[in-house]
């Protein structure tokens, strides 16, 4: 006859301090580490209040986890090299100084950037601005005011019209040849006066940018002007090699075999840095994989796109060791990353001491010989 567990139940009343007595017994691992509910009161920054999502479910326990990698990855006496994919429009969203940042306290080693980020930078340096829209004004009549539009967001195109300018005068000024995304930025970076750019702030700090895309954006398409009035006049132009950026960025890996990286979005960049550890496989150089990763993103999985990818499928791939320290958090990355940055930077005394990387690119073989015979020329 099967008992009724209930027969009893009128004559016991549970509360929040009796039930609180009762021990499960543990099946395995299980029950070992019980969900610890959100005290506002035991949190006095930032970064307390991302250790405490590391006990909470769902996707506050994912920010917490990306934020203990990337603290573990800064903190690593092994000195990774940390590949940092930027997708989205970032820029437009506010995060600009943000990623200026990251270069200047050398958070991070490399930029793989959409070109779209690049140009709103290179916007902002040249005077212009990001404003927030207010009220409603159809697209066709922003088109005729000629302001741009990213979704909340508004852009002069006017600024766009002498950017392009800047990057056409800039194109004409080189020696004619082939160079990288990496070269182009450094030099481009280097006639920018502006303390708070990303483009600025990496070119004094000699941190790589990669734009696997430049063809894509706006800064590309200034590129294509220049490119275009040199073969009218039969003239040899200084060409975008993205060839030379696959050379270089497998240098990198090659030169500092430890690696993290950190996606902001997906998208190329994300492949990219993702692709070197087989690509330098296939070019003969025995690179092992990264051995951290952490992405933001609002993409899903199930539709089968690169930026919804999880990444331990990378590790079928060889992109990433099979005992990586990894974690997704689906998230806006406008919310995500101010509040990984702060926390991280609360900690900066900890990993203030690592510094930037020390790369001597006229050496990185084998572009080096043609890298030195250009510049002889110069």
């Amino acid at each position: 006859m099967r008992t009724n567990r209930n027969s009893n139940s009128h004559s016991k009343v549970y509360s929040p301090q009796t039930t609180s007595s009762i021990r499960f017994s543990p099946r395995g691992d299980a029950f070992k580490h019980p969900v610890q509910h959100y005290d506002v009161a035991k949190v006095r920054s930032v970064s307390e209040a991302l250790e405490a999502f590391n006990a909470t479910s769902f996707q506050s326990r994912n920010l917490g986890r990306c934020y203990k990698i990337w603290l573990k990855m800064l903190n690593d006496p092994e000195r990774p090299i940390i590949f940092f994919g930027l997708s989205g429009a970032m820029i437009a969203g506010g995060m600009r100084r943000i990623i200026r940042d990251l270069i200047a306290f050398h958070a991070i080693d490399v930029l793989v950037s959409t070109g779209a980020n690049l140009s709103h930078d290179l916007y902002e340096s040249l005077g212009g601005r990001h404003y927030m829209a207010h009220g409603h004004i159809d697209d066709p009549t922003l088109r005729k005011m000629r302001i741009d539009r990213v979704y909340d967001t508004y852009a002069d195109d006017v600024t766009f019209t002498k950017a392009d300018e800047f990057v056409e005068n800039f194109a004409d000024s080189l020696q004619p040849g082939s160079y990288s995304s990496r070269e182009l930025f450094q030099m481009m970076g280097e006639r920018i006066r502006d303390d708070y750019g990303i483009l600025a702030t990496a070119a004094k700090e000699r941190l790589p940018i990669f734009c696997p895309a430049l063809a894509d954006s706006s800064i590309g398409m200034a590129l294509t002007v220049y490119r275009n009035e040199k073969l009218k006049k039969s003239a040899p132009p200084a060409v975008y090699d993205a060839l030379m950026d696959n050379i270089e960025i497998m240098d990198l890996k090659r030169q500092f075999p430890k690696s993290g990286v950190i996606f902001i979005g997906g998208g190329t960049p994300k492949n990219y840095i993702q692709q070197v550890v087989p690509m330098a496989e296939i070019s003969g150089w025995a690179v092992p994989p990264h051995s951290y990763a952490m992405q933001v993103t609002t993409d899903d999985p199930k539709f089968g796109g690169l930026s919804g990818c999880e990444l331990p499928e990378s590790q079928s791939w060889g992109k990433l060791d099979p005992n990586a320290e990894q974690c997704t958090v689906h998230l806006d990355a406008t919310i995500g990353l101010p509040l990984l940055f702060t926390g991280i930077m609360e900690h900066y005394e900890e990993w203030k001491s690592r510094g930037p990387l020390k790369v001597d690119w006229m050496e990185a073989a084998p572009t080096a010989s043609a890298r030195k015979a250009r510049h002889a020329a110069a």
